[in-house]
C-alpha cells in the first residue's frame, strides 16, 4: 500500500506568515558563496545542500492521510484542512466525473480532524460513493452538527454525492476487501481511535491524538496487538516530554515516550506526527534531531528502528 499524507499539523491550521517565509529567504541568503549561483546545477546543489526547513515546510495543514492499497482503492483517514488538497487532486481523476468510489475512516471528531469536510469538492459531485466508518456511536450527526445553518452556510445534505455511514467496534477486527483493519481506542480527552492497517504481509499503523504518559505506559502490553511489528507507525508526538508533564490530560504525547513504544513492539520506523500549532520548521528540525538522538542513546534499538517526521506531501510505500 501506499501512504501520503496530506495534513500533518495538530489543533488548528497554522500557514507560514510573511516574516517566516522572509526569515527562510534571508537565512538561506546569508549561508550562500558566489559559486552557489553561477548557474542553475550550482543552485540545485546549494538548496540541496540546506536543512529541510529553509527550503521546505513540514506544513500548517490539520490532520488527513491517503491510503492506496495494491488495488488502488482509496481510504481517507481523518479530514482535517489537509482534505481539501486531496479533493482537489482526486477532481481530476474519476471523482471529478462523479463515478469515484472511496473509504474514509474517522478517529474522533475533534475540529482538527473534521473540519476540512466542508471543502471536500469530490463530496459535491452527485455519483460520487463513500462509505464512512468509525468507532464514534454518532458520528452522522456531529458531522451534520458541524454543517448547521449556524456553524456553516452549506448542510452536509447539500453535498451530493452518496454517503453511508457504519459504525465499527473498538479492539476488534474486521476485513474490508483484502485489507485487515483493527480499531483501538486511544488514551484521549473525549475518545479517539488508532487504526491497524494489514495488506500483503505489511502493517500500517495510525495513531493521532492519544497520550501516552507514565501511567498509561504501566499498562502498554494491552496494546501489544495494535502495535506490535508494524513497518510504519504514525504517532502523535505533539509535545516535547517536558511539554507532556506540564500538559497532562491535554490528550498527546511526546517523542521520547513513542521511540519507547515502537522499541518495545519491535516497529520498523516511526513517523512522528500531529506537530504543535506554535512549532516552526526549524523547531521540527530540533524535535526530530532530538528524537533521534534519544534514539542512538539506546543502542539496543538504534539499529532496528528508524525515526522520521511527517511533512505535507510525504508518501510512504510499503
Amino acid at each position: 500500500m501506499q501512504i501520503r499524507l496530506w495534513g500533518v499539523r495538530g489543533s488548528l491550521p497554522t500557514p507560514l506568515d510573511s516574516i517566516s517565509i522572509e526569515r527562510k529567504v534571508r537565512t538561506a541568503l546569508s549561508l550562500a558563496k558566489p559559486g552557489d549561483i553561477i548557474s542553475e546545477e550550482s543552485i540545485d546543489s546549494f538548496l540541496k545542500s540546506l536543512p529541510f526547513s529553509l527550503i521546505n515546510t513540514y506544513g500548517g495543514n490539520t490532520t488527513s492521510l491517503e491510503v492506496r492499497t495494491r488495488a488502488n482503492d482509496l481510504i481517507i483517514i481523518d479530514c482535517g484542512s489537509g482534505v481539501k488538497g486531496l479533493g482537489k487532486e482526486l477532481m481530476k481523476t474519476e471523482f471529478g466525473r462523479g463515478k469515484g468510489i472511496g473509504t474514509i475512516f474517522f478517529t474522533h471528531t475533534h475540529w482538527d480532524h473534521i473540519h476540512g469536510l466542508p471543502f471536500f469538492l469530490p463530496f459535491f459531485i452527485e455519483g460520487n460513493r463513500f462509505n464512512i466508518f468509525s468507532s464514534v456511536p454518532d458520528l452522522k450527526h456531529r458531522l451534520e452538527h458541524q454543517q448547521q445553518y449556524s456553524h456553516f452556510p452549506i448542510a452536509l445534505d447539500y453535498m451530493r454525492a452518496k454517503k453511508e455511514f457504519f459504525q465499527i467496534a473498538f479492539d476488534e477486527e474486521f476485513y474490508l476487501n483484502d485489507i485487515k483493519v483493527y480499531s483501538k481506542s486511544m488514551p484521549h480527552p473525549g475518545g479517539a481511535y488508532g487504526m491497524r492497517i494489514e495488506e500483503n504481509g505489511k502493517v500500517f499503523v495510525y495513531t493521532s491524538d492519544c497520550e501516552f504518559n507514565i501511567n498509561v505506559f504501566d499498562e502498554i502490553d494491552t496494546y501489544r496487538e495494535f502495535f506490535i511489528n508494524a513497518d510504519v507507525v504514525i504517532f502523535d508526538t505533539q509535545y516535547t516530554f517536558q511539554e507532556s508533564i506540564e500538559k497532562f490530560d491535554y490528550g498527546h504525547s511526546s517523542a521520547s515516550i513513542a521511540i519507547d513504544i515502537a522499541a518495545r513492539f519491535n516497529v520498523k520506523r516511526l513517523i512522528l506526527f500531529h506537530h504543535e500549532p506554535d512549532y516552526s520548521d526549524e523547531k521540527l528540525d530540533t524535535v526530530l534531531a532530538n528524537a533521534r538522538t534519544y534514539l542512538y542513546m539506546n543502542s539496543k534499538v538504534a539499529g532496528r528502528l528508524e525515526v522520521d517526521i511527517a511533512y505535507e506531501g510525504m508518501v510512504i510505500d510499503l
